[in-house]
């Protein structure tokens, strides 16, 4: 009688199963892996594409380029070219919600500041926050076109635009994209280091070009294209393109947040933003009021723009209940409601960490 045959795998069997499955999973993961950064470049790609319109339609309503930042004759440093052509990248709202008449720095300009650009970051780059809580970016500027106070006009790019750089992603040394500083040489090298420009990852880096184009340069390109891009006219003086000798600390600092009590049927509500360390520590708190919506008003968008405006700064020194009674705070709160305020926020004023 003939025997049966067993039904299934025998261990030989699935051994030789999963070998080919490693095998091809092994083969497989450097293409997905090659696909994604691919496509991370192709959206870096479009995000400078959108930098470089914006520029050209802030020209167009100017008839120059933006400063690279506005310097006041007592040298405060008030806002910089990333923040001017926030309204032509779709997003106005923040454009709304600065306080210009205070320096970017100002903790009024926190909530706008504290924020990551897509369009300032490399995709799926998170380099966390500096240490004031500000939001960073990976594109600084040419600093011939964008300088302390500059008004460069198309015209006076004697190479033609072809010819000429706006900006690009840089190896190191990030800055908050609001800082009013964000140029740097070019040089004749990328990937050389922090105050070079490039991502190593990609072992070069993109330019975006006064033309419009994208363009990438190894990091094995001639120092002699670099220089004749660096120098390409107009070329800015040594004092225009001064920067501070200034390195921000970046980590994983965050921001967290919670509403005061108050009025529920008021107008207003009133919110505490806080600053915290990669340990947890409290290093800002920030008092703001804003608009309380009703529900229809937040069913359209353009109309429920959250601005918050600053009513205070609690630092270690700060008379929590006298500060707050000087504010309308004092008027839409019940008196257990302001105390339960006063020791709320005496109690994270406790942990402050001092300067």
């Amino acid at each position: 009688m003939a025997q049966q045959r067993r039904a299934g795998l025998t261990w030989v069997e699935l051994f030789i199963v999963i070998g080919i499955l490693t095998l091809m999973m092994a083969l497989l993961l450097p293409m997905v892996q090659n696909a994604r950064e691919q496509a991370r470049k192709a959206s870096w790609k479009n995000y400078l594409k959108s930098i470089g319109l914006a520029l050209h339609n802030y020209h167009d309503t100017y008839r120059f380029f933006p400063p690279g930042g506005i310097i006041r004759e007592d040298d405060v440093a008030m806002h910089g070219w990333l923040m001017m052509i926030m309204p032509y990248l779709d997003a106005n709202p923040l454009s709304v919600m600065i306080d210009y008449d205070q320096p970017w720095g100002h903790p009024a300009n926190i909530p706008v500041f504290k924020r990551s650009i897509p369009y300032y970051m490399i995709p799926d780059v998170d380099l966390g926050l500096t240490s004031a809580g500000h939001g960073l970016t990976q594109v600084l500027g040419n600093p011939n076109l964008m300088h302390r106070n500059s008004s460069v006009r198309l015209r006076e790019l004697k190479g033609g635009a072809a010819h000429n750089w706006f900006a690009g992603e840089i190896a190191g040394n990030y800055q908050p994209w609001g800082y009013p500083f964000n140029w740097r040489p070019l040089g004749t090298k990328l990937c050389d280091g922090p105050e070079s420009f490039g991502h190593s990852a990609w072992d070069g880096g993109h330019l975006l070009l006064v033309d419009g184009r994208v363009s990438f340069f190894s990091d094995e390109t001639s120092p002699e294209i670099l220089r004749r891009l660096a120098n390409a006219p107009p070329v800015a003086t040594r004092d225009q393109t001064a920067v501070p000798d200034k390195t921000f600390q970046i980590g994983n600092f965050y921001w967290d947040r919670f509403e005061l009590q108050s009025d529920p049927q008021g107008k207003n509500k009133y919110l505490v933003q806080v600053l915290h360390n990669p340990t947890g520590t409290p290093l800002q708190i920030n008092v703001h009021v804003t608009k309380r919506f009703t529900p229809e008003e937040l069913t359209y968008h353009k109309t429920s723009i959250e601005v918050l405006h600053l009513l205070s700064q609690i630092t270690p020194s700060t008379d929590v209940a006298s500060t707050l009674k000087a504010t309308t705070l004092a008027e839409a709160t019940s008196p257990a409601q302001f105390a339960a305020n006063v020791k709320t926020l005496e109690s994270l004023q406790k942990q402050l960490l001092k300067k």
